[in-house]
């Protein structure tokens, strides 16, 4: 694969109209419905998609000034790919994010990139999450790429349901947060042919309840489970869907006589929504981290 990061200085060889990008400044919004035409504001085609991908994937431009418009420019560029279904950029975008794991960016949007870039995108991030020591926020941005894909193209569902239960199948190779990402993609898959796979995970202590909660909980999520029979358990600040509201009320952890009623369930904290905690800070960057 042609290596597209460049450590040079802020870059000023782009031309028109990729180039435009280096002046378009914050984003105001990470919805990926509310982004810009690209193509249609800037003229992009097929023709500019080489030039998008180094822009993508410049380590110059994301380590810049975070003051500056430039340092922007890479998440404009990749909206752009995505919309122009460039089905090239998918590789360089996936080495992009582990090569600059310490911006938020890529987080944020690049789930979205992969699932405007569709199917195409199925046999990379397969290929890329064979690599069981990734980053467990790279391997997830990853993985929601998949849930993205099957969003616009659910017909490749089952496709990517056998990817992400690989992970699982490799679970004491894999850092117990990947799996816990890989149940909660699962689960926003409605993935319950999965179970057997997710229920060998738990069972071999390989799975971050952080993410998704515990094996009762993914149950009663999939419709397998009406209620707990067990307390809950300590979830610290758990996730994407629970909150630290939910944390043992009442009579306590230990309480053998007490009833576990699964209503009202955990309010869903999504890990880009605010931290329960309070502090202001995305709830990725706070107690989830």
């Amino acid at each position: 694969m042609t290596d597209t990061m460049t450590n040079n200085a802020l870059s000023p060889d782009y031309a028109d109209p990729v180039g435009m990008l280096l002046a378009a400044g914050d984003t105001d919004t990470f919805r990926s419905a509310e982004w810009p035409d690209y193509p249609e504001q800037y003229g992009f085609g097929p023709e500019h998609v080489p030039e998008l991908i180094r822009m993508a994937c410049d380590v110059a431009l994301h380590n810049g000034d975070g003051m500056r418009p430039e340092v922007w420019a890479p998440v404009h560029a990749w909206r752009a790919l995505g919309q122009l279904r460039a089905t090239e950029s998918v590789e360089p975008l996936l080495a992009c994010m582990s090569a600059i794991r310490d911006s938020e960016a890529p987080y944020e949007e690049l789930s979205d990139v992969f699932g405007l870039l569709g199917p195409a995108a199925i046999p990379p991030i397969t290929a890329f999450l064979a690599d069981r020591t990734l980053d467990p926020s790279v391997a997830a941005t990853a993985m929601f790429g998949l849930t993205k894909i099957v969003e616009r193209h659910h017909e490749y569902r089952g496709e990517c349901i056998a990817v992400l239960s690989q992970v699982l199948e490799h679970a004491v190779d894999t850092s117990p947060e990947t799996n816990g990402w890989a149940v909660a993609s699962l689960l926003d898959l409605s993935a319950v042919e999965a179970i057997d796979t997710i229920r060998e995970a738990f069972r071999r202590d390989a799975v971050d309840i952080s993410m998704a909660g515990d094996l009762e909980d993914v149950e009663i999520d999939l419709g397998l489970r009406e209620r707990r029979v067990t307390p809950k358990p300590y979830y610290p600040f758990a996730s994407g869907r629970f909150s630290s509201q939910e944390l043992f009320p009442g009579t306590g952890f230990g309480d053998s006589h007490q009833e576990f009623d699964e209503t009202p369930r955990p309010v869903k904290v999504g890990r880009n929504e605010p931290c329960p905690c309070g502090s202001g800070k995305k709830y990725k960057k706070c107690c989830l981290g």
